[in-house]
């Protein structure tokens, strides 16, 4: 079926190369650092389709296909790779502590239920029966019991280990600069060090770097770098069970609970450039909003602290589909929701490349938009 390249072994990188591999493509993926270990392994690994959005958007639809179909995903690339990612459909709670707050769940719960969507809305009594460790200070809340999580870090492992299994190649600590090519059709990549690689496809899913290859080259294509700070808790036992997602129009933070007792706490939204940069205030404003939601939190030793960069489009929505150089192909700018939408846009790209079809649900997403914006 010829050669293809993958810039970028992010989750969408990874992805993609492992399912377009059962098409008998020959895969290169091309890693300008290492494997797995920008916003892939900086991730928190939630499944959030339903709590992330505060009002109805098409977008939200996508997330939740993406999320239905996270099951049979994961089952698939532990079984190539012999590695248990911990997908848990364990169900995500974003609980209301004053009443702003719970005025806006009530509404969230009201559009979510006419659209058929299947969400709670509770009593802080009911909230706390669910999880103990909450704070008496909740009043209500909202439980999205099809929300979950994955281990962001181990699914990337798995992937690494899947791709190798399977036969494709993943080149680290090599820059793509420029795409070659030839008669308006893409038959190449180009390094910093200016070695070039032929193909006869080239998806990029190079995320937060994605616009910088051959800059301009694609007509208003530009992906911003949104610095996310994290921190993570050690207990030495289980005090939830469940994601608690208590952020509301775009303010407070998230509580992930790991198999092992870890905590992640996140996260904090920076236009930052491309400068990682771990603060003492931008910790230490995650932690008091964690600590007001499970005051128990406090007495945890902190275990890690790390960055990285979400990959946003103007719009905030994704960028899937071919470009106006033919065999060119985007899979980017996921911004919050890259680990939850891997499965749906893995899916897109088999399709866009195997079948020459656009996926309806990504009908919106292509790269095309932002030139009619330009025009109206």
């Amino acid at each position: 079926m010829g050669k293809s390249i993958v810039i970028g072994a992010g989750i969408i990188g990874l992805s993609a190369s492992y399912f377009l591999k059962k098409h008998n493509f020959d895969i290169t993926v091309i890693e300008k650092n290492k494997a797995g270990m920008e916003a892939s392994y900086a991730a928190a690994g939630m499944l959030a389709a339903q709590s992330e959005f505060d009002f109805y958007e098409d977008f939200m639809d996508f997330c939740i296909k993406s999320r239905d179909i996270y099951e049979s995903y994961c089952s698939e690339i532990e079984k190539t790779s012999g590695i248990d990612v911990e997908f848990q459909k364990c169900g995500m709670l974003r609980p209301a502590l004053n009443e702003e707050q719970a005025k806006h769940l009530k509404n969230n719960c009201k559009w979510q239920k006419k659209k058929g969507f299947e969400i709670e809305f509770l009593s802080g009594e009911e909230i706390r029966k669910i999880e103990p460790s909450l704070s008496e200070n909740i009043i209500c809340g909202l439980h999205s019991k099809n929300d979950g999580q994955v281990n962001n870090r181990k699914l990337m492992k798995a992937l690494i280990i899947a791709n190798k299994k399977i036969g494709n190649k993943i080149i680290e600590n090599t820059e793509i600069k420029d795409y070659l090519i030839k008669n308006n059709r893409i038959i190449g990549v180009k390094t910093s060090n200016n070695e070039a690689f032929n193909a006869d496809i080239v998806v990029n899913t190079a995320g937060s770097w994605s616009s910088l290859i051959s800059k301009d080259l694609i007509p208003n294509f530009n992906i911003k770098p949104i610095l996310g700070q994290m921190v993570s808790l050690q207990s030495d036992k289980p005090l939830l069970n469940k994601v608690i997602f208590a952020s509301i129009l775009g303010k407070g933070g998230y509580i992930v609970p790991r198999k092992n007792n870890e905590i992640i706490l996140g996260s904090t939204m920076e236009d930052a450039g491309f400068e990682k940069k771990i603060t003492d205030e931008g910790i230490s404003s995650i932690l008091k909003k964690c600590h007001e939601i499970v005051p128990e939190l406090k007495k945890l030793k902190i275990k890690e602290k790390w960055c990285g960069f979400r990959p946003f489009a103007s719009d905030n929505l994704p960028i899937i589909g071919k470009t106006s150089i033919e065999n060119l192909i985007l899979a980017t700018a996921h911004g919050r929701n890259g680990i939850l939408l891997a499965p749906i846009t893995t899916k897109a790209v088999e399709e866009l490349i195997v079948n020459d079809k656009i996926m309806p649900e990504i009908k919106d997403f292509g790269v095309e938009r932002f030139v009619k914006q330009d025009k109206a």
